[in-house]
């Protein structure tokens, strides 16, 4: 039974680290990610489909 929780350990010890090396490659890869909402514009829809013609 000791056998069986050693090795349920290590595979979750594994995983947690394959997970927490993805993060980390994610944040350094993404450092300039857009965040927030602050490229939204005011401009109203019905002058942006006047404009088109």
């Amino acid at each position: 039974m000791k056998n069986f929780f050693k090795i349920l350990i290590s595979v979750f010890a594994v995983f947690g680290a394959i997970v927490g090396a993805l993060v980390i490659i994610d944040k350094i890869s993404n450092k300039n990610r857009i965040k927030g909402n602050y490229l939204e514009c005011d401009v109203d829809e019905a002058s942006d489909e006047e404009e088109e013609f």
